[in-house]
């Protein structure tokens, strides 16, 4: 019977030193194609205060502390097609922007100083650079309004109900730009007590479909309606330090005068303009760690 258990126990040995061996083996092998496989070219869009790529990458413990404090919840952890970033923070602006919280509270939370501690302001950040990748799709130089824009897409949905949040959203840009009197107009056809950001659901669960024309309509006469698109500096968390200005240019073939959004160095990168930008794919990106030259602009 002990001689039994003992060879049992032999067998169960070298079973598992042979499996071990095999699966190591098989991981080594596999590991040193997949770091080549899975790493990639692109470089993430990291948080604020982040070192240099190769000194973040050995700096961070991959403690997830970033994205827990997170206020807006924008820091995604990376998975196995990162390569060596594997379980590192990271952002996609398009999907979530980082707003610069005050007081950075991903910076402080960061136990090994992966994100600087020495940064404290978000004007600070050089997280990378936005870069007018799509200038034929701007609505800024193709002379569009935004609000218009996304009324007449929201018009375009064949669906019977609207899309209350993406109506909330346009709404209360709207709400900002308006003047006294177009308030007063607004009220009297949804039949509102008051027109504020503190009513505006009210509002848009009064809004049917039909009533699409007549607000493309109200819109299209506004004040606001006169000026293209600039939702790229109007969201910008840093929007006081001009991280983005609008150059007047002529069209040397048309002849057609046009407003160009261009970059300036105060751009941090944040990934807010991505993120906010009105066009279905967004005419402006981030490239994460670009610094700003004049040759970029």
């Amino acid at each position: 019977m002990t001689e039994k258990l003992n060879e049992t126990q032999i067998s169960r040995r070298k079973f598992l030193k042979t499996t071990t061996l095999t699966l190591t083996g098989g991981a080594v092998a596999f590991g040193g194609i997949s770091v080549v496989a899975f790493k990639k070219d692109q470089l993430q869009l990291r948080p604020p205060g982040a070192l240099a790529e190769e000194l973040f990458l050995a700096s961070c413990i991959k403690c997830g502390q970033c994205l827990q404090v997170c206020p807006p919840q924008v820091v995604k952890l990376a998975g196995i097609s990162q390569g060596f970033g594997i379980g590192t923070p990271y952002i996609v602006p398009r999907e979530g922007a980082c707003i610069l919280c005050s007081g950075l509270p991903c910076v402080l939370a960061c136990p090994t100083g992966a994100l600087d501690h020495a940064l404290s302001l978000g004007k600070d950040a050089s997280m990378g650079l936005a870069v007018l990748t799509n200038p034929d799709t701007c609505l800024s130089i193709l002379g569009v309004n935004d609000l218009i824009y996304q009324l007449k897409n929201l018009q375009k949905n064949k669906k019977t109900s609207l899309d209350q949040i993406q109506l909330k959203e346009i709404l209360t840009s709207l709400i900002k730009r308006m003047s006294e009197n177009e308030k007063k107009t607004w009220q009297k056809k949804f039949v509102l007590k008051d027109i504020s950001e503190n009513t505006l659901m009210e509002g848009v669960k009064k809004i049917k479909k039909m009533d699409l024309q007549w607000i493309i309509n109200f819109v299209s006469s506004s004040g606001q309606a006169r000026t293209a698109c600039q939702v790229c500096l109007d969201e910008c968390p840093i929007k006081d330090e001009k991280p983005i200005v609008f150059l007047r240019k002529t069209d040397a073939e048309t002849g057609r005068d046009y407003i160009y959004p261009s970059v300036s160095k105060t751009c941090v990168g944040c990934g807010v303009c991505e993120q906010k930008c009105p066009t279905t794919i967004a005419s402006i990106k981030i490239t994460p760690r670009l610094e700003w030259s004049k040759n970029i602009t």
